[in-house]
């Protein structure tokens, strides 16, 4: 069996010599050291040179107090045992809040006695680096982790969260710990949800839900969360892990939106041939009667002819946009400066502004950097949600105010009014063909946009505001994949 190591830190010769008599009383075996200065005492606890200390009180210099203070914030982990002359409650605590693995006083120390307290020390010393060795490699699997992970109770108090979660859901540590887990659920009753099934299963995995961050940014989350003891607390706590359902939900909206406009392409096509040839019968009879001798100079009928010609041209014209609006043609791909396509389409619509009097604000992250589009595809779509956001707009002050900036490889345009938003019913119709709530409009501008942005792999979203709409573009940066042609 391997001998213990022991040091005694003690000023007092005398002292060493009665503790080495009280080892040698010992049935255990150890080899005692000594030193007789509080320097050398710290020099051979940084060093890690035994097995256990025992440390006088006083250190001439110092005390054993400072010395344990010093010893345990440089990191050491072997058990320091405090001596004193005689037996004092206020150094005995403050010792053992420290981090003393004992307290003994010198007068009342004999062999079975330090025997125990060594063994005891060094056993739960060990019990201890054990518990920190484990925690640290906790630590660096929870921070090191991709996925989010928040550390929060059955009442939603926050006790921790990693650094994937602080920059998923962007907020600083001090902040997010003051919080409840309610502030980032997007919907109440999806955590109230979240909570009971908890606390009946005890896990649960794959628990959809919506979570919002500082920024007011709205993920489509899954989160698999376990119960376990929290020995610091002394209280159950909830480990979830949030994956992030966002991307796998924009590939599908995507997905959905080159079905419906397949679709579209296809009925508009159809519908297209089928009123085409009535049209053109329309016309070629109206032209005939228009040309009748018994009715060229009855100018109440030629006037009735020239209404109903003009409608079936209003018609034409009509099914002609609608045709153009879900049409899928080649995009002419070139790099421009996003910045100057958003300026160029504010420059088309000036004269939209300043007749209605909008006050329009802007601010643009500057950047040199190209983004990959078809030019007057992508100015018609701005042009379209620009004139969409104005049209909005019914009584003054009206406010449109764009923002651009780069987030994760795409520049985001938000085009922002203070009008009187979307009805929530209607939320979902805003992009399907002729669909208006307004008077004189043919209902195809945010389709069409939605088309432009959906083939250049970039995406339009509506997000509805405490007054008005919010428009959001999404447009990458670069993109080497294959465009949808």
């Amino acid at each position: 069996m391997r001998q213990v190591r022991v040091l005694l830190i003690d000023d007092d010769e005398d002292d060493y010599i009665l503790t080495k008599e009280v080892f040698d009383q010992t049935s255990a075996s150890y080899e005692l050291s000594w030193v007789n200065s509080y320097e050398k005492g710290i020099y051979a606890i940084l060093k890690k040179q035994f097995d256990v200390y025992l440390v006088d009180y006083r250190l001439g210099k110092g005390t054993g107090i400072d010395l344990l203070n010093e010893a345990i914030n440089s990191g050491c982990e072997e058990p320091i045992i405090i001596l004193t002359g005689k037996g004092d409650l206020v150094i005995d605590e403050q010792a053992m809040n420290i981090g003393a693995a004992d307290y003994l006083v010198k007068d009342e120390i004999d062999s079975s006695s330090l025997d125990r307290s060594i063994r005891y020390s060094i056993k739960e010393a060990s019990a201890t680096k054990a518990l920190k060795d484990s925690e640290r490699k906790y630590r660096a699997i929870f921070e090191q982790a991709k996925d989010p992970i928040l550390v929060s109770d059955s009442s939603g108090r926050i006790y921790d969260i990693n650094s994937a979660g602080l920059k998923f859901l962007d907020y600083e540590r001090s902040v997010i710990l003051q919080l409840n887990t309610s502030a980032i659920f997007n919907n109440t009753e999806e955590g109230e949800r979240f909570r009971e099934l908890m606390e009946s299963n005890g896990s649960l995995s794959g628990f959809e839900c919506e979570l919002i961050s500082s920024k007011s940014e709205v993920y489509c989350c899954s989160l698999s969360s376990f119960i376990q003891t929290d020995m610091v607390n002394v209280k159950e706590v909830y480990h979830t892990i949030i994956h992030d359902l966002s991307h796998r939900k924009n590939l599908e909206e995507r997905s959905v939106s080159l079905g419906k406009m397949s679709i579209s392409e296809h009925i508009a096509k159809g519908l297209g041939e089928e009123i085409r040839d009535p049209l053109s019968t329309i016309n070629l009879a109206l032209d005939e009667l228009a040309a009748d001798p018994a009715i060229i100079c009855n100018e109440t009928i030629q006037s009735y002819l020239e209404i109903i010609k003009s409608n079936c041209d209003r018609v034409n014209q009509l099914m002609q946009n609608f045709i153009s609006s879900t049409e899928t043609k080649t995009l002419n791909l070139q790099r421009h400066n996003i910045l100057t396509v958003i300026e160029e389409a504010i420059s088309d619509v000036e004269d939209l502004i300043v007749g209605h009097n909008i006050k329009l604000t802007r601010q643009f992250h500057q950047s040199e950097q190209k983004v990959l589009l078809d030019k007057p595809k992508i100015k018609n779509a701005l042009v379209s949600v620009i004139k969409n956001a104005a049209e909005a707009m019914q009584s003054y002050p009206k406010i449109i105010h764009i923002t651009c900036t780069a987030d994760k490889g795409m520049y985001e345009i938000a085009i922002e009014d203070n009008g009187m938003g979307v009805d929530p019913k209607n939320k979902e119709k805003i992009f399907e063909p002729f669909f208006t709530t307004k008077k004189r409009a043919s209902g195809l501008g945010l389709t069409h946009a939605q088309r432009v942005l959906t083939t250049h792999n970039g995406s339009i979203k509506l997000k509805q505001l405490a007054q008005g709409s919010l428009f959001l573009i999404r447009i990458p940066i670069y993109h080497e994949g294959t465009l949808w042609f």
